[in-house]
């Protein structure tokens, strides 16, 4: 039979001690931890729960994150969207005052210097910038200046003055994700909201018996529109029209040209897909490489809000009252209601923006509360337990000190 020696026992009572303490000082981390589990085996269920709770609070407070950031934006692009339509407001009040055909030529030159001045200021809050630096109505490119003044000289201003105004900002805008797979556009682009007419472009060559040779692919307003070799003018105008942009295309029936119109006031977007030229062929860009750089025979009408105004005061200086009661007068209401729609998406952006950052107000919180069931430590119970853990070895420590026989060095005392 096994042979129990003064070693065995020692070697048993330092064994349970261990134990002991490796317990008594997991409680101690879990207590400064203020966590249920020192490990993953402590409790795998309710660590697996935690981590899936953790993960899926931190991307709750993602969103409420990029919500806030949204909606700040949101207001302010709002306000300056605002004031240009108050400036409009008071251009509209001009071109009527201006129609009515009772003031002199000096008098409707007057009314244009004003016209002018308007002009500048809407430049000015179509490059608004954030308090961030970037641009708020710039697309996707934040930090490219959207709009640049052209000057030149303008017939009776009698100096130089704005003679066109580009854009060369985005052409998509960015977006930002307020819920598990739900996307809001962080800004809107300025060819959107300070455009005036249905843009329409009509290409310059006869497209009839046109084909396409390869695989390749055109972009209309973002939207990449696949076409394959032997596709006709006809298929390609078919892809257009699903494609789902606000674009219609169709074939002008005595050029048999392609035609290109927006179905809302907007710069229609236009480019070739990589190292495709369909659009070229069709003369309809010019090759260049720049989206929407149309052919010089391609015939594009439909402008933007700043065209309507320059518009405005060109008719004031030459005192034509009749093209400011009409087509200038009907830019300017058409840059109006473009506006108008425009403060309206603005606005209901918000909404859902205020209506997304209440959720999320009410979510996380909730979540938190699961989090800190499954995780946290009840700190009461903790103590208590802490405190028996010391206890019991104090007393193993005594009951081992009187059961351990003598030693060789009781006797050398």
């Amino acid at each position: 039979m096994p042979r129990v020696s003064t070693d065995m026992m020692n070697s048993d009572m330092q064994y349970w001690l261990r134990r002991q303490e490796d317990a008594l000082a997991a409680q101690e981390s879990r207590m400064a931890r203020q966590e249920r589990f020192e490990s993953l085996r402590d409790d795998p269920l309710a660590a697996a729960r935690a981590v899936r709770y953790e993960s899926f609070t931190g991307r709750l407070e993602r969103y409420e994150e990029n919500v806030g950031y949204t909606l700040d934006r949101a207001r302010l692009a709002e306000g300056y969207m605002r004031q240009a339509q108050d400036i409009m407001q008071r251009v509209r009040e001009l071109a009527v005052t201006g129609a009515n055909g009772i003031y002199t030529k000096e008098d409707t030159a007057a009314m244009a210097v004003e016209v002018d001045q308007l002009l500048a200021e809407l430049v000015s809050l179509a490059n608004a910038r954030g308090p961030d630096g970037d641009f708020l109505f710039a697309g996707d490119k934040a930090l490219t200046e959207p709009f640049r003044v052209v000057t030149g000289f303008a017939p009776g201003s009698g100096g130089a003055t704005t003679t066109a105004v580009d854009y060369l900002g985005g052409t998509g805008t960015p977006r930002a994700e307020i819920a598990e797979g739900s996307y809001l556009p962080m800004n809107l682009a300025g060819d959107d909201v300070f455009w005036a007419e249905r843009q329409r472009v009509a290409g310059s060559a006869d497209a009839s018996t046109f084909r396409v040779m390869n695989q390749t692919s055109i972009l209309v307003d973002g939207r990449e529109i696949a076409l394959r070799p032997g596709d006709t003018v006809q298929a390609i105008i078919a892809r257009i029209n699903d494609s789902g942009a606000p674009v219609k295309a169709s074939l002008d029936p005595s050029t048999r040209a392609l035609v290109l119109e927006g179905t809302q006031a907007h710069r229609i977007r236009l480019e070739d897909g990589a190292g495709g030229s369909t659009l070229v062929q069709l003369g309809v860009l010019s090759g260049s490489g720049v989206p929407s750089d149309y052919a010089a025979g391609a015939r594009v009408s439909g402008g933007s809000l700043f065209d309507a105004v320059m518009a405005l005061r060109d008719s004031l200086y030459a005192g034509d009252a009749i093209e400011t009661g009409g087509a200038v007068l009907a830019g300017v209401d058409a840059a109006m209601g473009n506006m108008n729609r425009r403060l309206a998406q603005a606005g209901s952006m918000a909404e859902r923006l205020e209506s997304a950052a209440s959720r999320l107000n009410k979510e996380i919180p909730d979540m938190t509360a699961m989090l800190s069931a499954e995780r946290d430590l009840d700190f009461a119970q903790a103590v208590t337990d802490f405190k028996m853990m010391e206890y019991a070895r104090q007393a193993t420590l005594q009951m081992a000190g009187r059961l351990l026989p003598s030693t060789l060095l009781d006797f050398l005392r």
